[in-house]
């Protein structure tokens, strides 16, 4: 049975992947900062289509003791660690000008720093079996830019740059480290947008939609079992950077 830790999977792209990926059978890690409530759901869901290998991993991947912690209770569990997911992210969009210390650094710690933790306990707890599959999901923004997001933007450049630099040194242990760009999607974290803002980005799309969050599935759990790739970013979506 394969198992697989997903961050920030209590609600949005997290989520879903969770449950994508214990309808295929792996044993899913939940973690969450806060809502144990919406994790527990998700753990029910997973358990309710027929998989009980579902569970709770609380902890703040800005912490890197409890980054360190939460993977060693995560492969105590299941005494396996064959994929991570670092989706867990936020934004505190602001204008260059007006954006606090505390805007810029709230960004950064959980959304680059956070990622550098759980890649590196990751890798850790993986060098042994010289075996594993490191996703980081990114954003078109850390590839272009965007207007009022200067703090998200440098997060997501900066774990590009990361995981390419970590393929490369963890590519003798056998451990592939991808980015993956998600497209749009109408989650928690883009609640926040005007009508006007989103009538804009739906309008870069040359398909005329955004992606579908089962394509997004599809693609990822595609990339985590191929044993071929890595140090890619791939963009899952329609608009062209």
């Amino acid at each position: 049975m394969k198992t697989v830790l997903i961050t920030g999977a209590s609600r949005g792209i997290g989520r879903e992947l969770a449950l994508a990926f214990g309808k295929a059978g792996y044993a899913v890690g939940v973690n969450c900062l806060r809502e144990e409530a919406k994790a527990q759901t998700v753990v029910q869901e997973i358990i309710q289509a027929g998989n009980p290998n579902a569970d709770i991993f609380v902890g703040d991947v800005r912490d890197s003791l409890k980054v360190r912690q939460l993977m060693d209770a995560f492969v105590k569990r299941w005494n396996s660690f064959d994929v991570l997911i670092n989706n867990a992210g936020i934004t505190r969009d602001c204008t260059l000008l007006k954006m606090t210390n505390g805007e810029w650094n709230d960004v950064i710690d959980t959304n680059l720093s956070g990622t550098f933790w759980c890649v590196r306990e990751a890798a850790r707890l993986m060098s042994p079996n010289k075996k594993g599959s490191i996703i980081n999901i990114v954003s078109i923004m850390g590839v272009r830019g965007g207007y009022g997001n200067a703090n998200y933007a440098a997060s997501k450049a900066g774990v590009i740059g990361l995981t390419q630099t970590a393929a490369r040194e963890l590519g003798r242990l056998s451990i592939r480290v991808n980015a993956v760009l998600p497209g749009f999607h109408k989650t928690d974290m883009s609640a926040h947008l005007s009508k006007e803002i989103e009538t804009k980005v739906m309008s870069e799309h040359i398909l005329g939609t955004s992606t579908q969050v089962s394509d997004l599935s599809s693609f990822l759990l595609g990339l985590s079992e191929n044993q071929s790739i890595s140090g890619q970013v791939f963009s899952v979506d329609n608009r062209i950077a």
